[in-house]
């Protein structure tokens, strides 16, 4: 395919149950979905068993990476893993993705993505070497942690190949095992788990291609722009990404994706004892409340705590849900030591957590239990229990706070449409307004997005400047819409949230971003003009295509686009994210000039529903039912869905 840039060209399909693999051509995907999730739904819908269990072996396990990948777009190593989730609840088809070196090498090897059928007979691994593809034994690396894992089969292969892997968390269906890159980064959502009941014990990459761009001129000057436009990065507010104070472990240096100019607090540190590793984002710190209630000041415990859960390949995320709720069990007397034959008055120490997870991964005991995840947990352990869950997460079993609609109106919709982590919507909400708020605490010291530039924000990306008015429901379906629309189009790219869109600019007077830079990139890669709204309409498509698996897969519509009971409840909530760290009066834009606080205050229930009807509308669905029109699914070429969904099409 010498006319197609960006793309490798090949995806790899491999069938672990006959042990033989075939390629799909990339070609036949990539003008209606691109990459990333956009070509994972396309295939998921065409290969997966809707009624099946997560971990039936027919059920597709998909990685995707994008056309932007291994190019010299910023901050694009990035692959989009998706399938159906054991650990959502119920399960139902879900995508994550992760970053690190994996999808640039996957691109240079030939490959836009993986497809895995099936279930092998014995444990193996499949070692990708540019056209070689090899499903090998994995006998002697099944039981092992991700560390042993990757230095055995490094051995095994030479050179330094990137890796996907899974420890004993993966192993023995639990629900929340992780899939691990390299020394860092994750796919949650269960998928390591299912990459366990197929017997897939790791991924080995090694590739030495290039991927050929349109205009590798015009790249470089987005780059600068881009580069300008960043300046010193959104992390630069918060300053050296110190995750241990008074813990003696320390910040040795930044260790960005490949590619990235701009850097996250993706660090590796050390710890007292010598210990190093890579640490970012919620994982690095998932055990710091349980450290500090222990031993009143933060301790080596936290930093090990991270390492044990990727040596196991348990998701962080799920961990901290478990342990919070479980804490509160005990403290209630819901549930005792006796009970659980935990030692749950040491929660906190390292010890209690090697046997908790030691518990989790080999399902004994009460870890049996722990192994379904939260809100089954809570379900199996009886109605006080659930009560519990019921005031924290949503329906289905995720965290039903971080940056949540009792703050952010917006994220109301976001919330309620998608059984998914949307972490990425959740960021499009909440980064133009940390900045905002740090503006209006430190009277401008602190950063430029003052209330004019995000008016003029709101206008530009999110359709108005109602959207930045936290004192009405006006304008937030439409920048609801529009968020969604395009992060599904940024994850088809697939392009790091952290780092787009490129909402402010640090280069010009007016300080207002652009968010054509996505468009304009993708046309300078493959050569393929696109605009802003033409993104927008793929990604439309791809949110609308993922609407239609959420509904082939049993969700009812407006009947399950709910949000739970206790975002209709006036109550200040525990922070759970930095934005209430930072701003603990909750301080937002109301009209005009105004600045209203958001602290204690609840959804409207009334508003939430005529917020629904206007979402609805905005998107072409049935407004009474929430469900998928014709004229709209033909109108974004996704008719062949509307045969296998009759019933639930208008």
């Amino acid at each position: 395919m010498k006319d197609l840039f960006g793309w490798a060209g090949k995806i790899l399909k491999v069938d672990l149950t006959e042990g033989k693999t075939v390629i799909l051509q990339t070609a036949d995907y990539i003008d209606r979905f691109l990459g990333g999730i956009g070509i994972g739904e396309k295939i998921y819908w065409d290969e997966s068993l809707p009624d099946a269990e997560a971990f039936h072996p027919d059920n597709p396990l998909i990685f995707i990476t994008g056309p932007l990948a291994a190019t010299p777009a910023p901050s694009a190593s990035r692959v989009v893993v998706c399938g159906k989730s054991p650990c959502i609840y119920p399960e139902t088809f879900v995508h994550t993705s992760l970053g690190g070196f994996f999808a640039a090498v996957l691109k240079k090897a030939g490959y836009d993505g993986i497809v895995i059928k099936g279930k092998a007979n014995k444990p193996v691994y499949i070692n990708i070497e540019n056209d070689k593809v090899e499903i090998r034994d994995a006998s002697h690396l099944w039981g092992l942690t991700t560390s042993e894992v990757r230095n055995i089969i490094q051995e095994e292969l030479g050179g330094n190949p990137r890796l996907l892997s899974i420890g004993p968390g993966g192993e023995h269906g639990t629900r929340i095992g992780t899939i691990i890159s390299d020394i860092t980064g994750s796919a949650s959502m269960g998928f390591g788990s299912v990459m366990g009941s197929k017997n897939l014990k790791a991924i080995a990459v090694r590739g030495s291609g290039i991927i050929p761009v349109a205009d590798r001129e015009r790249i470089e000057l987005i780059r600068r722009k881009f580069k300008a436009m960043t300046g010193e990065g959104y992390y630069h507010l918060f300053g050296t990404p110190m995750t241990f104070p008074g813990s003696g472990v320390e910040f040795v240096k930044k260790y960005h994706c490949h590619g990235c100019p701009q850097g996250c607090w993706r660090s590796i540190f050390r710890s007292p004892s010598g210990e190093e590793g890579v640490r970012e984002c919620v994982a690095s710190g998932f055990y710091n409340m349980f450290d500090m209630k222990l031993h009143g000041h933060l301790t080596e415990a936290s930093f090990q705590a991270t390492t044990l859960a990727n040596e196991y390949s348990l998701c962080a995320m799920d961990l901290v849900s478990l342990l919070i709720w479980i804490n509160i069990c005990f403290e209630q007397g819901i549930l005792s030591e006796e009970d659980t034959g935990l030692p749950l008055s040491e929660i906190g120490s390292i010890e209690f957590l090697e046997t908790v997870i030691n518990k989790i991964c080999f399902r004994e005991g009460f870890g049996a239990v722990l192994a379904e995840g939260t809100i089954r947990a809570s379900k199996i352990c009886g109605k006080k229990s659930r009560e519990i869950t019921s005031s924290s997460l949503t329906q289905a079993g995720r965290s039903g706070m971080p940056y949540g609609p009792k703050i952010f109106i917006s994220s109301s919709l976001i919330y309620a449409t998608e059984p998914r982590p949307f972490i990425a919507e959740l960021h499009e909400v909440y980064e133009p307004l940390i900045k905002w708020a740090m503006w209006y605490i430190s009277k401008g010291e602190e950063s430029y997005v003052s209330t004019d530039v995000l008016r003029k924000i709101g206008e530009k990306f999110w359709g108005g400047e109602k959207a930045v008015d936290f004192s009405t429901y006006e304008g937030k379906a439409l920048a609801a819409v529009k968020i969604q629309n395009r992060q599904l189009a940024k994850e088809s790219l697939i392009l790091c949230d952290f780092a787009w869109p490129v909402f402010d600019d640090a280069s010009t007077e007016d300080h207002v971003g652009d968010p054509t830079l996505e468009s304009q990139l993708l046309s300078a890669v493959t050569g393929r003009e696109i605009d802003e709204r033409g993104l927008e309409h793929i990604g439309e498509r791809i949110f609308t295509l993922n609407r239609a698996i959420l509904l082939r897969e049993g969700r009812k519509g407006r009947e399950d686009d709910y949000l739970p009971e206790f975002h209709f409840i006036e109550r200040e909530e525990p922070v759970v994210d930095n934005f209430p760290e930072l701003n603990p009066e909750l301080f937002l834009p109301g009209e005009g000039d105004k600045v209203i606080s958001r602290k204690g205050k609840a959804m409207d229930r009334e508003k939430f529903e005529q917020l629904k009807d206007e979402y609805y509308q905005l998107r072409g669905w049935d407004v009474p039912t929430g469900l998928l029109k014709k004229d709209t699914l033909k109108i974004l070429d996704l008719d062949y869905v509307i045969e296998p969904l009759k019933g639930k099409v208008i």
